[in-house]
């Protein structure tokens, strides 16, 4: 699929989850786009793919603690800082009903999902703020943050509150040019294939959300700030997601 040209020539961007699925199409689009890339995952393997690319610099820990978020952001200081930041990184495979859910679980979800997100935008924009110039948040959301999924209560709630956090950043540091805004994909794949469930009749390349990200962070959206971009290929929009023959008497 062709890259939708964005030019992020000397920009410094921090993706995390980057060894996942989208965490890769992000990393190859910015760097693509002429940026440097510093790309963290807590899957030490994973990152072994960006080996040889003079763009991309790799880092592996958990960041849902505190040193780590610490040292990531004292390796971004020494490189230079920070001009863009995309949070990635999440936890996706629980899936277990709400009633059977327990805390433990829960916690790691939370962590995973929302903390890292907090530790790594909170020190983003300590650090613009103290540097004296704007900086661009891109988080990834979903349609859980504003509807639900079966059997993933907590996935959905740290979405959800992805979102608020991107809301939150906006209405409070907006007046020092700091923006924060998220995406919210829907049924991403290694392969684009037939979805009867989409409008679009097909599921999401990670590359368009990639993409959308580049949007995001460049110029051309620079009054989008709050904003929940929905690559879904009008998920949102349908009121059912049954068949067609299966959605009688809609109101």
């Amino acid at each position: 699929m062709s890259a939708v040209r964005f030019d992020c020539t000397g920009e410094r961007v921090l993706v995390t989850g980057a060894a996942g699925l989208i965490g890769r199409a992000l990393v190859r689009r910015f760097a693509g786009a002429g940026a440097d890339v510093l790309a963290v995952d807590v899957d030490a393997d994973g990152l072994k793919l960006y080996r040889g690319d003079p763009r991309v610099a790799t880092m592996a820990g958990d960041l849902a603690r505190e040193d780590v978020a610490d040292a990531v952001f004292a390796r971004i200081l020494e490189d230079g800082g920070l001009d863009v930041l995309v949070n990635n990184a999440a936890m996706t495979g629980v899936r277990t009903p709400f009633i059977d859910i327990d805390a433990a679980v829960w916690d790691a979800v939370m962590a995973a999902n929302l903390r890292s997100a907090y530790l790594l935008s909170v020190r983003a924009v300590r650090h613009w703020r103290d540097a004296g110039r704007g900086g661009t948040i891109v988080s990834l959301s979903s349609p859980g943050g504003s509807r639900a999924h079966e059997n993933q209560s907590a996935y959905d709630v740290t979405k959800a509150g992805i979102e608020a956090l991107s809301r939150a950043i906006a209405v409070e540091l907006g007046g020092l040019g700091i923006r924060a805004n998220c995406i919210a994909p829907a049924s991403v794949g290694e392969e684009v294939r037939p979805a009867t469930d989409i409008p679009a009749g097909r599921t999401t390349a990670p590359e368009e959300v990639a993409d959308a990200a580049l949007f995001l962070a460049s110029p051309a959206a620079a009054r989008l700030n709050g904003h929940v971009l929905r690559v879904d290929g009008g998920l949102h929009a349908r009121l059912r997601t049954g068949p067609p023959q299966e959605r009688h008497g809609d109101s």
